[in-house]
């Protein structure tokens, strides 16, 4: 649960987290307690933990050879280790620190704004690591493990990471004109080298919490870090690493509308099969890889075919065998190697 204040500690929805193999094994089990409640309170700005435990019987009190698990051992030792601090034992001292965050300011430059569901959101971009920062980087990624499958702790004395930090934006109670601010997402970012003199970003982590889902945030911020990718010279294009079946979704909605807008990809062009121009446009204009605007294409040209027409359906169906084949394919020359090397009977076998 992320709250602002002690009363709403009781009064904020909470949710189920995505992962707990992390903090409690491969089966996610805690064992010992009867009727066992954990809640997770984050401070919702600047993420400071407290956790709250409530059960009717422990184990150790039934049978005294038998010791139940160490919930706060569990969840500490998969705090970064230079901020075992974060999470707080009483309500006292997690209101020491929601009163605080009173003052949180985000880290680093305001890059865009939007609204949805009636909400402002504002988005900041950070290219350079400093104390402060670095320890706000590992308590995010603390919650990170609850949602995002093996997630890691980034080196944040790599200078080639760039992260993007969404927030909630909301007029501050002072009345003074101050913004107030709560946590709603990210994305993690790994500059790779690419030849001669250009960089591939690749998204390593991206998160966006669960009270903010399902209303088109996700897309919005996605398309945002998209947008200032492409205001960058020396990005070639942008990749992703081992994407989850959500992102893959998520990726694939935001490219298809960018792409639809393209006059490379018009319904009459897609007819025609996939070009190097189309390829070119994605990659040039919007930083989409070739395999991502392969992708692309298919559902586009999908969208615009008329399935219920067989020679259309027929037409669709072999353009996306053929991309299937093509890797199968051996080329004259790996032929004449393999004949080289393998003797009549031998080659007659392959």
């Amino acid at each position: 649960l992320a709250v602002s204040d002690l009363d709403s500690l009781n009064d904020s929805e909470g949710f189920h987290p995505e992962f707990a193999h992390q903090h409690f094994g491969d089966n996610e089990t805690i064992y010992g307690f009867d009727d066992l409640a954990v809640n997770l309170f984050y401070s919702d700005a600047s993420l400071f933990l407290y956790p709250e435990l409530a059960y009717s019987t422990a184990v150790s009190s039934v049978e005294k050879d038998m010791k139940e698990d160490d919930i706060i051992k569990k969840l500490k030792n998969q705090l970064p280790s230079d901020q075992m601090n974060m999470m707080v034992d009483t309500k006292e001292q997690f209101q020491v620190l929601l009163a605080k965050q009173k003052n949180f300011k985000p880290f680093g430059e305001l890059i865009t704004k939007f609204t949805a569901k009636e909400k402002c959101f504002e988005l900041y971009k950070i290219t350079e690591s400093s104390p402060d920062f670095d320890n706000f980087l590992g308590r995010v990624q603390s919650l990170a493990l609850w949602y995002i499958d093996a997630a890691q702790y980034t080196d944040n004395t790599d200078p080639l990471w760039m992260h993007y930090f969404l927030f909630e934006s909301k007029a501050n109670d002072a009345g003074d004109g101050s913004r107030a601010y709560s946590f709603a997402g990210y994305a993690s970012l790994y500059r790779f080298y690419a030849y001669p003199e250009r960089i591939r970003p690749r998204v390593a982590q991206i998160m966006l919490l669960p009270q903010f889902r399902k209303c088109g945030i996700g897309a919005k911020l996605l398309n945002a870090v998209y947008k200032d990718l492409c205001s960058m010279k020396e990005v070639l294009d942008v990749t992703a690493e081992d994407p989850a079946d959500n992102f893959v979704f998520l990726r694939d909605y935001v490219d298809c509308i960018n792409c639809s807008k393209l006059p490379e990809f018009a319904p009459e062009k897609l007819r025609g099969g996939f070009t190097p121009e189309m390829r070119d446009a994605a990659q040039n204009k919007l930083k989409i890889n070739k395999r991502q605007s392969r992708r692309v294409y298919e559902i586009l040209r999908l969208r615009c075919t008329n399935m219920k027409n067989p020679d259309d359906a027929k037409a669709y169906r072999l353009d996306v065998k053929r991309r299937l084949e093509a890797p199968m394919r051996r080329n004259e020359r790996d032929w004449k190697k393999i004949q080289r090397a393998l003797d009549d009977k031998e080659y007659a076998q392959v």
